[in-house]
Protein backbone atom coordinates (compact mmCIF):
# COMPACT_ATOMS: atom_id res chain seq x y z
CA UNK A 1 0.00 0.00 0.00
CA UNK A 2 1.85 2.72 -1.19
CA UNK A 3 1.27 6.42 0.23
CA UNK A 4 1.84 10.04 -1.58
CA UNK A 5 1.48 12.96 -0.90
CA UNK A 6 -2.02 14.49 -1.72
CA UNK A 7 -2.28 17.64 -3.29
CA UNK A 8 -3.72 19.49 -0.52
CA UNK A 9 -0.89 18.34 2.18
CA UNK A 10 -0.03 22.08 2.95
CA UNK A 11 -3.99 23.14 3.66
CA UNK A 12 -4.30 20.34 6.44
CA UNK A 13 -1.16 20.69 8.09
CA UNK A 14 -2.32 23.99 8.34
CA UNK A 15 -5.94 23.39 9.37
CA UNK A 16 -4.26 20.63 11.68
CA UNK A 17 -2.18 23.42 13.44
CA UNK A 18 -5.42 25.66 13.91
CA UNK A 19 -7.02 22.84 15.46
CA UNK A 20 -8.09 22.99 19.59
CA UNK A 21 -8.79 19.43 19.89
CA UNK A 22 -10.42 18.62 23.17
CA UNK A 23 -8.69 17.42 25.74
CA UNK A 24 -7.17 14.11 26.05
CA UNK A 25 -7.85 13.55 22.07
CA UNK A 26 -5.63 12.75 19.36
CA UNK A 27 -5.20 14.32 15.91
CA UNK A 28 -3.64 12.91 12.99
CA UNK A 29 -3.53 12.86 9.26
CA UNK A 30 -4.21 9.34 7.65
CA UNK A 31 -5.91 9.94 4.42
CA UNK A 32 -6.37 13.08 2.76
CA UNK A 33 -8.29 13.90 5.83
CA UNK A 34 -7.83 15.23 9.78
CA UNK A 35 -8.92 12.18 11.84
CA UNK A 36 -9.78 12.93 15.63
CA UNK A 37 -10.06 10.25 17.85
CA UNK A 38 -9.65 10.25 21.93
CA UNK A 39 -7.01 9.23 23.86
CA UNK A 40 -6.15 5.25 24.71
CA UNK A 41 -6.97 4.14 28.43
CA UNK A 42 -7.76 1.26 30.48
CA UNK A 43 -6.16 -2.29 29.14
CA UNK A 44 -5.19 -0.18 25.58
CA UNK A 45 -2.84 1.65 27.71
CA UNK A 46 -1.22 -0.57 30.07
CA UNK A 47 -0.59 -2.72 26.80
CA UNK A 48 1.50 0.41 25.68
CA UNK A 49 3.21 0.73 29.27
CA UNK A 50 4.59 -2.95 29.60
CA UNK A 51 5.82 -2.21 25.57
CA UNK A 52 7.70 0.86 27.59
CA UNK A 53 9.12 -1.47 29.91
CA UNK A 54 10.08 -4.05 28.04
CA UNK A 55 12.10 -1.42 25.63
CA UNK A 56 13.39 0.88 28.07
CA UNK A 57 16.25 -1.12 28.93
CA UNK A 58 17.67 -1.46 25.85
CA UNK A 59 17.49 1.65 23.83
CA UNK A 60 20.59 2.25 22.42
CA UNK A 61 22.29 4.97 23.71
CA UNK A 62 20.81 8.73 23.49
CA UNK A 63 17.38 7.46 22.05
CA UNK A 64 14.29 7.23 24.06
CA UNK A 65 10.44 6.59 23.86
CA UNK A 66 7.74 9.07 23.51
CA UNK A 67 3.99 8.36 22.99
CA UNK A 68 2.69 12.24 22.54
CA UNK A 69 4.59 13.86 19.92
CA UNK A 70 3.48 13.85 16.88
CA UNK A 71 5.50 12.77 13.49
CA UNK A 72 5.37 14.55 10.41
CA UNK A 73 6.15 13.46 7.27
CA UNK A 74 5.47 16.56 4.82
CA UNK A 75 6.79 14.24 2.15
CA UNK A 76 3.68 12.31 2.02
CA UNK A 77 1.17 14.19 3.40
CA UNK A 78 0.49 12.29 6.26
CA UNK A 79 1.03 13.17 9.93
CA UNK A 80 0.70 10.59 13.55
CA UNK A 81 0.80 10.02 16.87
CA UNK A 82 1.90 6.59 17.72
CA UNK A 83 0.61 4.79 20.96
CA UNK A 84 4.73 4.65 21.35
CA UNK A 85 7.82 5.79 19.70
CA UNK A 86 11.64 5.70 19.54
CA UNK A 87 13.82 8.24 18.31
CA UNK A 88 17.22 10.77 19.27
CA UNK A 89 16.56 12.23 23.12
CA UNK A 90 17.70 15.18 21.39
CA UNK A 91 15.25 15.36 19.04
CA UNK A 92 12.49 14.62 21.31
CA UNK A 93 13.89 17.39 23.57
CA UNK A 94 11.82 19.42 21.47
CA UNK A 95 9.62 22.57 21.99
CA UNK A 96 7.37 21.98 19.19
CA UNK A 97 4.55 19.59 18.65
CA UNK A 98 6.05 17.22 15.97
CA UNK A 99 8.88 15.87 15.14
CA UNK A 100 9.83 14.67 11.43
CA UNK A 101 10.34 10.81 10.96
CA UNK A 102 13.80 10.96 9.83
CA UNK A 103 15.73 9.79 13.20
CA UNK A 104 12.64 7.31 14.18
CA UNK A 105 13.87 3.78 14.79
CA UNK A 106 10.43 2.16 15.77
CA UNK A 107 6.95 2.93 16.03
CA UNK A 108 4.18 0.65 17.91
CA UNK A 109 0.53 1.10 17.60
CA UNK A 110 -1.92 -1.04 20.08
CA UNK A 111 -5.18 -2.09 17.90
CA UNK A 112 -8.37 -1.20 19.52
CA UNK A 113 -11.77 -1.77 18.02
CA UNK A 114 -12.65 1.66 17.20
CA UNK A 115 -8.83 1.90 14.97
CA UNK A 116 -8.15 -1.43 13.99
CA UNK A 117 -7.90 -0.68 10.34
CA UNK A 118 -5.47 2.42 10.87
CA UNK A 119 -3.55 0.85 12.71
CA UNK A 120 -3.71 -2.44 10.96
CA UNK A 121 -3.95 -0.73 7.29
CA UNK A 122 -3.38 2.88 6.84
CA UNK A 123 -0.30 2.98 9.08
CA UNK A 124 0.79 -0.17 7.44
CA UNK A 125 1.50 1.60 4.15
CA UNK A 126 2.36 5.00 6.35
CA UNK A 127 5.07 3.88 7.97
CA UNK A 128 7.33 2.37 5.48
CA UNK A 129 6.89 5.03 3.08
CA UNK A 130 8.03 7.09 5.54
CA UNK A 131 11.21 4.94 5.77
CA UNK A 132 10.51 4.35 9.58
CA UNK A 133 12.64 1.34 10.24
CA UNK A 134 10.98 -0.98 12.73
CA UNK A 135 6.67 -1.11 12.95
CA UNK A 136 5.30 -3.36 16.17
CA UNK A 137 1.79 -3.82 15.86
CA UNK A 138 0.29 -5.40 18.94
CA UNK A 139 -3.12 -6.27 18.01
CA UNK A 140 -5.34 -7.40 21.19
CA UNK A 141 -8.42 -8.07 19.37
CA UNK A 142 -6.63 -11.24 17.87
CA UNK A 143 -3.85 -11.38 20.50
CA UNK A 144 -1.00 -11.31 18.34
CA UNK A 145 2.11 -9.19 17.78
CA UNK A 146 3.83 -8.59 14.33
CA UNK A 147 6.88 -6.97 13.63
CA UNK A 148 7.33 -5.32 10.59
CA UNK A 149 10.89 -4.20 9.19
CA UNK A 150 13.46 -3.52 6.14
CA UNK A 151 10.84 -0.35 4.06
CA UNK A 152 11.44 -0.47 1.02
CA UNK A 153 9.64 1.46 -1.87
CA UNK A 154 6.64 2.23 0.69
CA UNK A 155 6.48 -1.40 1.97
CA UNK A 156 7.59 -3.69 4.66
CA UNK A 157 9.59 -5.92 3.04
CA UNK A 158 9.57 -8.59 6.64
CA UNK A 159 7.32 -9.20 8.72
CA UNK A 160 6.85 -11.74 11.77
CA UNK A 161 4.02 -12.57 13.70
CA UNK A 162 3.17 -14.35 16.92
CA UNK A 163 0.23 -15.27 19.34
CA UNK A 164 0.50 -13.71 22.42
CA UNK A 165 2.73 -16.07 24.82
CA UNK A 166 5.61 -16.55 22.48
CA UNK A 167 8.64 -14.57 21.96
CA UNK A 168 9.02 -12.06 19.25
CA UNK A 169 12.74 -10.99 18.49
CA UNK A 170 13.50 -7.01 18.18
CA UNK A 171 16.51 -7.21 15.71
CA UNK A 172 19.50 -4.30 16.59
CA UNK A 173 19.75 -1.70 17.49
CA UNK A 174 17.54 -3.09 20.23
CA UNK A 175 18.49 -6.75 19.93
CA UNK A 176 16.09 -8.40 22.98
CA UNK A 177 13.50 -10.51 22.79
CA UNK A 178 9.98 -9.13 23.66
CA UNK A 179 8.12 -11.22 26.16
CA UNK A 180 4.30 -10.87 24.52
CA UNK A 181 3.04 -13.29 27.18
CA UNK A 182 2.89 -10.05 29.15
CA UNK A 183 0.19 -8.00 26.83
CA UNK A 184 -3.68 -7.99 27.68
CA UNK A 185 -6.55 -9.58 24.90
CA UNK A 186 -9.32 -8.25 24.63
Amino acid sequence: MAVTAPECAAGLFEALDSLDPPAGYRVEILKEEITMSPAPAGKHQRNVFELLWQIKPVLPQGYDVESYLEIRMHHIGRSTIPDLFVAPYEVLATDASHIPPDDVLLVAEVVSPTNAENDRDLKLGIYPAAMIPAYLLIDPLRATVTLYTAPENGEYRKSETVAFGKRLAVPEPFGFDLDTARFLAR
